[in-house]
């Protein structure tokens, strides 16, 4: 499954009741208007991403949470819900300077991590992460049933 893999509700539907729809949509209207880690752990998830060499030495917390905030402000990316042990969490998938990263959050819109995958579509199948649509489509399914 590429970036642009799936089109329309494809089987959300059965995926997430109404009510996780709308628990989704308000997470990710809370993820889309800013960056926020539970306390402590923006620092901790950046410096490991310097140190995986998934960001450059240079760069900021400040680049890392721009480089989230790009990804899930991009309508056009994909979002995946995934059930950890009756929690439920979020990811999108999204391609900055031609890799694929994934950022992981959870229903409150608060950000667990954000990191590239060696192999994104492996590492989605062997979580069960569950595709459910594009961010635009997300966003369409929480103003109409809020209406």
């Amino acid at each position: 499954m590429g970036i642009g893999s799936g089109s329309g509700m494809s089987g959300s539907a059965t995926v997430l009741s109404a009510k996780e729809h709308a628990r989704l949509g308000l997470a990710l209207q809370n993820v889309r208007k800013k960056v926020r880690w539970k306390p402590g752990k923006g620092v901790i998830h950046f410096k490991k991403r310097q140190r995986m060499q998934h960001l450059p030495p240079s760069s900021s917390l400040s680049d890392y949470e721009q480089l989230i905030y790009n990804i899930v402000r991009n309508s056009d990316h994909c979002i995946y819900f995934y059930d950890f042990r009756g929690l439920h969490y979020y990811g999108i998938r999204g391609l900055v300077d031609q890799r694929e990263w994934l950022v992981i959050f959870g229903e409150s819109g608060i950000l667990e991590t954000a990191f590239p995958p060696d192999d994104m579509d492996e590492y989605l199948r062997s979580r069960g992460f569950v595709f459910i649509g594009r961010i635009s489509e997300v966003l369409e399914w929480t103003t109409q049933a809020g209406s």
